[in-house]
This record gives C-alpha cells, sequence and structure tokens, in this order.
C-alpha cells in the first residue's frame, strides 16, 4: 500500500532531483507491449475467442508495472493503492466524478451526434432488429419463446437488464479487468512522467495507452472496423482525451481507483451509442469516432487550462535513485 506522503506542491513546484526515469519507462512500456500483444497473438493462435484472450491481455500494464518496481527496486509507495492519499481534501468526490463523468459524457456525445446530423435516434429501430435477432437464436437452436412470453417482452427484459447490469454490478465486474490497465497506466507511468507536468505526463500516457491497442485494431478491427490504420490513430485521439480525466481523478485523489472506476464505467456504458443510435462511420460516430469524441475532449481540454491536471509531491516516483538497468 502507499506511503503517507502529505505534501501537495504542485509537480512544476518540485526540487530538481524529481526527474523523469526514462530507463524505467522504458522498460515499462516494453513489457507492458510484449506481454499483452503475445498474449493476445498466442491466445488467438490456440483458438481462444476474442473476448477472453483480450480480458487476459488487459493486466499485461499491471504485470509490467509489478516488474518494472521490483527489478528497479523502485517499491510500490506511488503506486496509489490507498482508496485516497491521505490529506488530500475532495478525494472522495472523485469516486462520485468516476460514476457520474462516464454516462454524462457518454449521453453528450449521443446528443451532439444527433445535433450535427451524423446519427440519428434509432431506438425502434434497433430495439426491433434485438427482436428479429432473439426469434434468429431461437430457431437456430430449435428452441421456441419461453411459455407466456412475447419477442418484444423477452427484448424489454433484455434491455433493462442491459442498462441496470451497466449501471450496477457490471462496473465493480469490469474493475477486475481495469485494473489491470489503470495499475499501470495511472499506477505507474502517469507518476513517472509527472516531472514533466500534468498535462504533457496525461498526453503521454495517453498516446503509449492508445497504440498498446494496435494489434487489436489492425488485426482485428477493434473498435474501428474497416480501418485497421486510421483507426489506430483515432484510439490514440480517444486515449489521449481519456487519459486526461482519467489523471485528474488519479492526481486529485492520490488513488488509482477512481480511474479504474471510471474506464469500468466507460466499458460498460459505450454499448449505449449503438442501442440508441444509427449506424455511422466508426472513426466519426458516438461515442468514440471522432465527432463522438467532441464533449470528452473538450471537458479534457477545460480540465488542462484550468490547471486540474496537476499532480502532487506523493503522485511522483520516490527521489531514490532505482537500481540500474
Amino acid at each position: 500500500m502507499d506511503t503517507d506522503i502529505t505534501q501537495t506542491t504542485p509537480v512544476n513546484s518540485q526540487p530538481a532531483t524529481s526527474t523523469v526515469r526514462w530507463g524505467s519507462v522504458a522498460l515499462f512500456i516494453l513489457f507492458a507491449f510484449a506481454i499483452s500483444w503475445a498474449i493476445w497473438l498466442g491466445l488467438a493462435a490456440l483458438g481462444v475467442s476474442f473476448t477472453v484472450r483480450v480480458s487476459i491481455g488487459m493486466f499485461g500494464p499491471a504485470l509490467s508495472a509489478v516488474l518494472v518496481r521490483l527489478i528497479r527496486r523502485e517499491g510500490f509507495g506511488d503506486a496509489g493503492l490507498r482508496l485516497r492519499a491521505r490529506r488530500r481534501k475532495g478525494a472522495w468526490r472523485m469516486y462520485v466524478a468516476a460514476y457520474l463523468v462516464p454516462p454524462i459524457i457518454i449521453a453528450l456525445s449521443i446528443g451532439f451526434v444527433i445535433l450535427v446530423g451524423l446519427q440519428h435516434w434509432a431506438f425502434a429501430q434497433n430495439m426491433q432488429a434485438m427482436g428479429t435477432a432473439i426469434t434468429k437464436a431461437l430457431s437456430s437452436t430449435g428452441q421456441s419463446l419461453p411459455k407466456g412470453f412475447t419477442t418484444p417482452q423477452l427484448v424489454v427484459i433484455d434491455l433493462v437488464a442491459q442498462v441496470a447490469l451497466a449501471f450496477t454490478f457490471g462496473i465493480p465486474f469490469n474493475m477486475i479487468f481495469t485494473f489491470g490497465e489503470e495499475f499501470g497506466w495511472r499506477g505507474y507511468l502517469l507518476p513517472r512522467l509527472a516531472p514533466l507536468g500534468g498535462v504533457p505526463a496525461a498526453i503521454l500516457t495517453g498516446v503509449v495507452w492508445g497504440l498498446w491497442h494496435a494489434p487489436l485494431i489492425i488485426l482485428y478491427g477493434y473498435n474501428y472496423p474497416g480501418h485497421p490504420l486510421l483507426g489506430v490513430g483515432m484510439m490514440v485521439v480517444f486515449t489521449v482525451a481519456l487519459g486526461m480525466i482519467f489523471a485528474w481523478l488519479r492526481f486529485r485523489s492520490g488513488s488509482i481507483w477512481p480511474s479504474t472506476l471510471a474506464h469500468a464505467a466507460i466499458n460498460a456504458q459505450a454499448g449505449f451509442g449503438a442501442l440508441l443510435l444509427s449506424p455511422a462511420d466508426s472513426l466519426l460516430r458516438a461515442p468514440i469516432g471522432l465527432i463522438g469524441l467532441v464533449p470528452m475532449i473538450v471537458f479534457a481540454v477545460w480540465l488542462a487550462v484550468t490547471g486540474r491536471l496537476r499532480a502532487n509531491a506523493d503522485q511522483l516516483a520516490p527521489t531514490i535513485k532505482p537500481a540500474s538497468l
């Protein structure tokens, strides 16, 4: 768990001994990419399903962080494992923000693409398509509708279950996997880059995070089907904007748990766009295409220009010199 640090000095006021340890950063990135990519590609060769291998690979950054901390003898004092840093005012509010900000941003994204005419409200059509899919699935297995139920009733039950899970049990379940990323990205890389300043650290962390997804996008069309190369660039735009929001949660709370919570909420609720809207190009649509990302980007820029992306002393890497590579 974190050691008790009580200073709250901004990054730019840190003593000269607080410098970026580029050797540690490079080693972490190398391990994170190698571990996750090996899992994704190796399990694909073994015929493991996409969802399973992606979920397992999410633990690559966490494993990388553990390995580098041990190899470089850096300890875990800045890992953010406490629920909040001591004497951090308003830290608990970050948990409320972590729960509320994702659905608000997704709702704004949906509203924005409708406003500009990129997509339109298609809830009824999507429900009809869901009913057709349920009927076909039952027919293909030789089953019939449960006694006393109609197809529209099953669609409503399925919809209510999806929405309920996305705001309740789906979030803590997803946190099991998003911790695998957040312990690496916000628990290790962000504090190591924090001496550069909160905004540059958040942006660089977001770039690395986005590029880490490259094999999934290039080979399997993850998030941006049909755009293997532009999809990687779009993913970087998305992770930089989202990474700035997660950095705000991390810096203000002194903990990785708010960003882990928000990451889980995003994963659980991102499908609402497909549920409510008409189809559109994956590079543009809500909530993670370029047009759909406008509300998130605006919020991220606001956090930066209002000085909310400043790390405190307890979020910088300890100044004890680590072992050499």
